[in-house]
């Protein structure tokens, strides 16, 4: 036990701390505000502090132990990871809660409910990697993509019929970078955008359903129905606008105190916009910063990766923060339409806080068996 240990800790000393800092800086920042907007909205948001206080606990926990496993073992068991998380999101269409007209939530005790969309995040970031780093993968032909697009487009398919868009889309991207850095030619994303082009108007039509019809019109006409849909799209630019160059003040937020930007989300979807008006231009440029930071980590991981599974891992990770942060932001300053994406490390959630910290432990991994330079 007591060598066990040793190594343990030995291990841990090799981790990359710039990014561990930028990381829990960002958690510090989240629980600071979310405390804040539970304060000055009470009732029951006022304990959600301290629910994200848990699951941060239980999230770093399982960021220690994920980091301390070989990440090579994490593609040797791809397939049964992979089929975990479609297998759960088969289970929350049967049997799960639904939510804001979404059955996205798996009960799995007493007042507990996971989201099972956030976990296949990564399982299909940890079976793409696998399969695009094989020495038999090669990319003469659009029908040697056939597999990477049957893999992503099970759990799109699976989580799609919740209904939640915003966690379906944030899978095309993860997929399409991990194939593309694997050797994917560039000239196949030009027809993926032909083709998705093409088909936009049928799948507005056939697969969109009203409320996400009415999403989409609110992002492109905001002032059509600013009492309505485009309400928390207005008081989230209003918020954001009105924090100036340092902000209003910690809890001193009035677009957050007066109800304007709901309480429900302010916690969650739009906890930047809170962070924005209270703390301005200047805490929320330094919150981008953090972000830029956590990337430029994940991208420097990717190229001291020892081999190419662990650098589509590290890549592959850091599209999947790069898509919420630059989603979420853009929702709150109406540079992308409202689909219910959070911040990472931010916003509060356990599924999603466990996701990003086990995305975080696996990269670790990645950087403590580095290759030597």
């Amino acid at each position: 036990m007591h060598l066990y240990l040793k190594n343990g800790f030995s291990l841990l000393r090799k981790m990359n701390f710039v990014l561990l800092g930028l990381v829990f800086a960002t958690i510090a920042t989240g629980l600071f505000f979310i405390y804040g907007t539970g304060q000055q909205n009470a009732e029951s948001f006022g304990r959600f502090w301290i629910k994200q206080s848990v699951w941060i606990v239980i999230g770093c926990g399982i960021m220690l132990v994920l980091s301390l496993i070989d990440y090579r073992h994490y593609g040797r068991h791809a397939g049964v990871i992979y089929m975990s998380t479609v297998l759960l999101l088969i289970a929350v269409l049967m049997f799960g809660k639904r939510i804001n007209g979404a059955r996205s939530w798996l009960p799995v005790g007493p007042g507990i409910a996971v989201q099972p969309s956030e976990f296949s995040k990564l399982g299909l970031v940890i079976i793409i990697s696998w399969i695009a780093s094989r020495p038999s993968t090669r990319f003469r032909s659009l029908r040697d993509l056939v597999p990477y697009v049957v893999l992503a487009a099970i759990p799109f398919a699976l989580i799609l019929m919740q209904p939640d868009m915003g966690s379906a889309i944030v899978l095309v991207p993860i997929t399409l970078a991990i194939t593309f850095i694997s050797g994917m030619k560039k000239r196949w994303l030009l027809y993926g955008l032909i083709l998705a082009l093409v088909s936009a108007p049928l799948v507005y039509k056939y697969v969109f359903k009203d409320h996400q019809r009415k999403r989409l019109h609110t992002f492109l006409n905001p002032s059509k129905n600013p009492t309505k849909e485009g309400w928390n799209a207005r008081q989230s630019l209003l918020a954001v606008g009105s924090g100036g160059l340092t902000g209003k003040g910690y809890m001193k937020g009035t677009q957050n105190v007066l109800g304007f930007l709901p309480k429900s989300v302010a916690p969650t979807d739009f906890i930047f916009s809170v962070i924005a008006e209270e703390s301005g231009f200047a805490g929320s440029s330094l919150l981008i910063s953090a972000f830029c930071g956590i990337m430029l980590s994940c991208i420097y991981i990717a190229a001291t990766a020892r081999d190419s599974f662990g650098r589509n891992l590290a890549c592959g990770i850091a599209v999947l923060l790069c898509v919420h942060i630059y989603i979420n932001i853009g929702m709150t300053v109406g540079l992308a339409p409202i689909i219910g994406i959070p911040l990472p490390f931010v916003s509060y959630g356990g599924s999603f806080m466990i996701l990003m910290l086990s995305s975080i432990g696996v990269i670790q991994s990645v950087y403590i068996r580095r290759r030597t330079c």
